[in-house]
């Protein structure tokens, strides 16, 4: 029994005919769906660890030893692992400085390439009784007192079946893993202070001390402030070196400071990508336009003995529309899907070759993105079918039929 093409299946029958000109049409609407996705998804990822880097540095200054500055900063930013300390008198001394509201003291520990992790990870020590920075966030999702022995694993560390970690060829027990935050401290473990000495012996144990014992109990890496009202940290450090001669040589980090300098780092990597999104999609439109066009002139004869047999021109716009439509719903279903693959798959390689806090954003977000990126690639195919759309209604169907003869 042979099939008759109608109206309504002519749109289907026309695209299934032309492989090559079907295919150049979906490529073009696959691209523009993916880049639009690909890069307003890493805008939002980005944003999203922005907030959450801004949310988890809760001081307004952070006093580190002399020449440990640049480290302080990168394990703040980059999660770059590192060691280094001062004792704790200095510490306390710091404590009592002018414009200093609260004051805590965290001690920072390198560990060997361990088995729970593709890398080294940062061990940090932090006191319970005095933590304004890690303990509201830890508090969020663990209910309970970090005990000595005991850790608390970041999201990006692999805690194996039994609920231990691996570290200077000792298993810690696990007692909670933090949700992901998109920044350093995915890839850290927290301990509290009274556990440093037990970490310091237990890399003595694999020949990797990582500190001289006596230095165990009052080593301190970091002393977080709070500054009080009406003080500015940069005069609340100034206000520490003249505590003692030696603190001239003290190294300062600070957290705003450094908020904003990847904020700025952030907008520029998001204008970058909304321009090369901008190019693309005025490149795409022209191809577009270029393809209709070149169909549109392919297909007088076409069109021309439709209108004989009695469409309508209003019958005619439908068949390119409907054919715009699949080929757009189609191509730009394929590229969100490519995008996923690509995105979702390397989202922790992605923020790591950033060096940006890079944290997915929610799923209705997600969704909603999905949504926008086809519904935009729709309108844009459509759109460019319907102004080359305009040309069909010019000439007479006779004539266009007589053309080229």
């Amino acid at each position: 029994m042979e099939s008759h093409i109608t109206l309504r299946s002519l749109p289907g029958e026309n695209l299934r005919r032309k492989p090559l000109r079907t295919a150049a049409l979906g490529i073009v609407v696959t691209l523009l769906s993916l880049a639009l996705f690909a890069g307003s998804l890493l805008s939002l990822n980005l944003d999203n660890g922005m907030r959450s880097m801004e949310r988890r540095l809760g001081a307004d200054l952070m006093v580190v030893p002399q020449n440990s500055a640049q480290q302080a900063e990168a394990l703040l930013t980059s999660g770059s692992p590192g060691t280094f300390y001062f004792t704790r008198d200095v510490a306390s001394a710091i404590a009592k400085a002018d414009g200093v509201a609260q004051s805590t003291e965290q001690v920072y520990i390198s560990s060997l390439a361990a088995s729970c992790c593709s890398s080294k990870l940062q061990i940090i020590g932090y006191d319970p009784g005095t933590d304004f920075v890690i303990q509201p966030w830890l508090s969020s999702q663990f209910d309970g007192n970090v005990k000595n022995g005991q850790i608390v694993a970041g999201a990006g560390v692999n805690v194996s079946a039994d609920g231990t970690i691996e570290l200077y060829g000792r298993a810690w027990p696990v007692v909670a893993q933090l949700a992901s935050t998109g920044t350093s401290l995915d890839n850290s473990v927290f301990i509290n202070r009274a556990t440093v000495p037990q970490m310091v012996e237990a890399s003595a144990q694999v020949s990797h001390r990582v500190m001289p014992a006596e230095y165990a109990n009052k080593a301190v890496s970091a002393v977080l402030i709070k500054v009080a009202d009406g003080y500015d940290p940069h005069i609340v450090a100034k206000s520490i070196t003249k505590l003692d001669s030696s603190y001239g040589k003290l190294g300062f980090v600070y957290p705003g400071g450094i908020t904003a300098s990847t904020k700025a780092s952030l907008g520029s990597l998001v204008g970058y990508t909304a321009v090369f999104i901008a190019v693309l999609w005025a490149m795409g439109v022209i191809v577009l336009l270029a393809v209709f066009v070149a169909s549109v002139n392919e297909r007088k004869r076409e069109f021309a003995s439709l209108r004989i047999m009695g469409a309508t021109r209003r019958m005619l716009r439908g068949v390119i529309v409907r054919e715009a439509v699949i080929i757009s719903l189609a191509g730009s279903v394929v590229g969100v899907a490519l995008a996923s693959l690509i995105v979702f798959p390397f989202s922790s390689l992605i923020g790591r070759q950033l060096q940006l806090p890079y944290l997915q954003t929610s799923p209705l977000n997600v969704v909603s993105l999905v949504v926008v990126s086809i519904a935009c690639s729709v309108i844009v195919c459509v759109a460019a079918s319907m102004m080359v759309m305009r040309k069909l209604a010019r000439p007479e169907a006779y004539l266009t039929l007589r053309e080229g003869q």
